[in-house]
């Protein structure tokens, strides 16, 4: 299958690259001039079976998709990364979700309408079928023996949105990059047997990424600025072997090595081209990296990869009132975790995994961080609105250039 690399201009194009003032009882302020506002935002728009999330978007009734739009269009990003979003080609899903929803302005919503001019999406591996017995189930055919987990193609997608020109032709895909090309991987062991708990068969073909990796170049006045996007897969829902743990860790470490002079001799992207990224681009990682810095399972050290890689700009981290809040009043597991519930992203079971930090917005340093925020609201209006997903969406105000 062919990346599907798409463009395109709305309608309203006077409207295009405006960021509208939200109103005064909102809890988020305008971007600001000489600002530029970059975030992630797993929006939980998947559905069980294809061409569904299309049909979900033929109108603009969708009750979950308008809260989505609601909470894009008062925090008004000017990049985001939405984590699953079903990819279909075409992807007329995207398309559907900026007309009918982001740009809509019918009466059930009372935020300024948002214009994206540009948009990409691209391939994933969730539900792509390899014809191996992954997970060990004797089957060959379920959403776990799929390169991502996935019950069709495409399922758990990913799409980027821009109100800035996207160097289409130069975008990198790590979609089709084997893991086992990775020096050192993490492969699992079945703790039974001690052996590999993929054969070199599953291993001739199995893919390091869950979804994809993408290197997205957007020109901002002038100057290109990397967005690097991912979602890895989430460290659980597999066994004392702990495969989905090792390969969230490699996933996150593909980055690390993307930004490491030295180390990116074996990263070859879909298209054939080798090597990482220039030390002298910049660059901002964005996703849902399913990794928090101190609690859930993740391996450890996942995410301190990035956190304490030299040439990424981790801090300050972003943080919500409301999270601090949920925490308190959630409890259950909470209540042991040792991260800072400010910094939380994601709203988890609070009996087996409690609120994480999951989904990250982190620039390369050099450029300056003028504010961090979770939009996750302490009270008032658009507290509802974070209903819509199990995550939150994460941004970043940049100086920029």
């Amino acid at each position: 299958m062919q990346v599907l690399r798409v463009s395109f201009l709305l309608r309203l194009l006077a409207c295009c690259g405006v960021c509208a003032v939200v109103r005064a009882d909102d809890s988020v302020a305008s971007a600001g001039a000489g600002i530029l506002r970059v975030a992630t935002f797993n929006c939980s728009l998947n559905r069980e079976v294809a061409g569904q999330l299309e049909r979900d978007f033929q109108t603009d009734g969708n009750l979950q998709a308008r809260k989505v739009a609601r909470v894009l269009r008062r925090v008004r990003p000017d990049i985001v990364l939405l984590n699953e979003f079903d990819f279909a080609e075409p992807s007329l899903a995207a398309e559907l979700f900026v007309k009918n929803y982001l740009a809509s302005e019918a009466a059930w919503v009372e935020e300024a309408p948002l214009q994206y001019a540009h948009w990409w999406t691209g391939p994933v591996n969730t539900g792509v079928p390899t014809g191996r017995d992954l997970d060990h189930d004797g089957k060959t055919d379920g959403p776990g023996d799929a390169f991502g987990f996935g019950r069709f193609p495409g399922q758990y997608g990913m799409l980027l949105l821009s109100r800035y020109p996207i160097r289409e032709r130069e975008v990198r895909t790590f979609q089709k990059l084997l893991w086992r090309q990775m020096p050192d991987a993490l492969l699992p062991v079945d703790p039974k047997t001690q052996q590999g708990w993929y054969s070199e068969e599953d291993l001739s073909l199995f893919r390091l990424s869950s979804k994809s990796h993408w290197d997205v170049p957007v020109e901002v006045n002038g100057a290109v600025l990397h967005v690097l996007a991912s979602h890895p897969t989430p460290p659980a829902f597999d066994g004392a072997e702990d495969r989905n743990g090792r390969r969230n860790h490699d996933e996150i470490r593909l980055w690390r090595d993307y930004l490491t002079a030295g180390s990116d001799g074996w990263i070859r992207d879909d298209r054939g081209v080798a090597g990482g990224l220039a030390t002298n681009s910049a660059f901002v990682i964005v996703g849902d990296l399913n990794a928090d810095p101190v609690d859930g399972g993740s391996v450890a050290g996942a995410i301190q990869q990035l956190l304490d890689h030299p040439r990424v700009l981790s801090e300050p981290a972003p943080v919500s009132g409301g999270g601090e809040r949920a925490a308190s009043e959630q409890k259950g597991i909470n209540q042991q975790h040792r991260g800072r519930a400010e910094e939380d992203t994601a709203d988890f079971s609070d009996r087996s995994v409690g609120n994480l930090r999951a989904d990250y917005v982190l620039p390369s340093r050099g450029l300056r961080i003028q504010s961090a925020q979770v939009y996750w609201p302490l009270a008032g209006a658009g507290t509802e609105l974070v209903q819509c997903s199990d995550h939150r969406l994460v941004y970043v105000d940049l100086h920029w250039p």
